[in-house]
């Protein structure tokens, strides 16, 4: 009897019916992304590791080129890729520059329940974009192509976690505690008792902050901030914290993080209501690249993220600039129910 030949834990084949219905939602979002002024472009599978050194979370399978002699990764992610070409080919593109993109990337380990080592990403990014309207702009392209490739029991079943990977260094630079460092950690690990236990008087508010992660949009975060104690001003005593200001000028202060949240709450209100909306202020972001706002698109009982996104910084000409993307897991997409 023929030994049946077997692929490596985290690749696969598709076949028929699933392989056609794969391709057919590729081509549908990036229709949707062509057609809304986005440039398509295809980066190689391979780059030399020196593209992919500054990735917070470096997990990416590499090799030796025979010819060049130097390390070599199959990507994990298509975003180093721009970063490297808005240094070389792109360079004299005028910003803002709006660009789409499909490719497989590579990860060496999964820690998902499927183990998929192998992802087919399908993303849009824009350049340059220091406007506020930039947010909107990602979220309502990305909402509009995941319509359009889900069934409506899919669609019915959409949730949209946002983070503010900002919010919580900002948070501890205001409050008044010892041990810093250790609340972090609480914070991060969700332990609730130990926040309690580390911040004092303050932990109550924390907590809620903490516990009102799993709420809707409909929550009013700044009513959270305002029962807050005085003293989470830092040096500036006597003020409360409040939706015109906070314990820092420099609009640097955690209403001025929350207000992000609540225009990004409003807006999907107003266009996508039928969307689930939560957050979770304090989120873990130690392996995330974003900065100011970022956020995760999941379906129904699906454990992982069918799509994420969010702001962070760029190099181009020598400059960091702004940019905000967002990228469909295709692989992850064949598996909600």
């Amino acid at each position: 009897m023929k030994k049946q030949s077997l692929l490596p834990v985290g690749f696969y084949d598709l076949l028929f019916d699933e392989a056609e219905k794969n391709h057919n939602n590729i081509n549908n979002a990036l229709d949707i992304f062509l057609k809304s002024g986005y440039r398509l472009i295809k980066t190689p599978l391979v780059e030399f590791e020196n593209s992919f050194l500054q990735q917070k979370s470096q997990n990416y399978f590499q090799t030796i080129d025979v010819i060049s002699g130097e390390s070599v990764v199959f990507r994990n992610d298509i975003t180093p890729q721009i970063s490297r070409l808005l240094g070389s080919r792109l360079q004299e593109e005028k910003l803002p520059l709006k660009l789409c993109y499909v490719g497989d990337v590579l990860c060496s380990k999964s820690e998902d329940l499927y183990k998929d080592r192998q992802q087919t990403q399908v993303g849009v990014e824009i350049i340059g974009c220091d406007a506020e309207k930039s947010n909107f702009e990602i979220i309502e392209i990305l909402l509009k192509v995941l319509k359009e490739i889900m069934n409506k029991s899919q669609e019915k079943n959409l949730l949209i976690e946002f983070s503010l990977p900002n919010f919580l260094e900002i948070f501890l630079s205001e409050i008044e505690v010892e041990n810093k460092e250790e609340l972090r950690k609480a914070i991060v690990q969700k332990n609730i008792s130990a926040v309690k236990k580390l911040a004092g008087k303050n932990g109550e508010i924390i907590s809620k902050i903490m516990l009102s992660n799993n709420l809707c949009s409909h929550l009013d975060l700044v009513n959270v901030v305002k029962k807050m104690d005085s003293r989470l001003c830092g040096n500036d005593k006597g003020r409360s914290w409040n939706d015109k200001g906070g314990g820092r000028n420099d609009g640097g202060c955690v209403v001025s993080e929350i207000k992000k949240a609540q225009k990004i709450s409003d807006f999907l209100a107003k266009n996508f209501s039928e969307i689930k909306v939560c957050f979770d202020l304090f989120g873990d972001n130690e392996f995330s690249y974003h900065d100011g706002f970022a956020f995760n698109v999941f379906c129904g009982g699906f454990s992982y993220p069918i799509a994420r996104g969010g702001r962070y910084k760029i190099l181009s000409k020598n400059k960091e600039v702004d940019a905000i993307g967002a990228t469909i897991y295709m692989n992850r997409l064949r598996k909600v129910g």
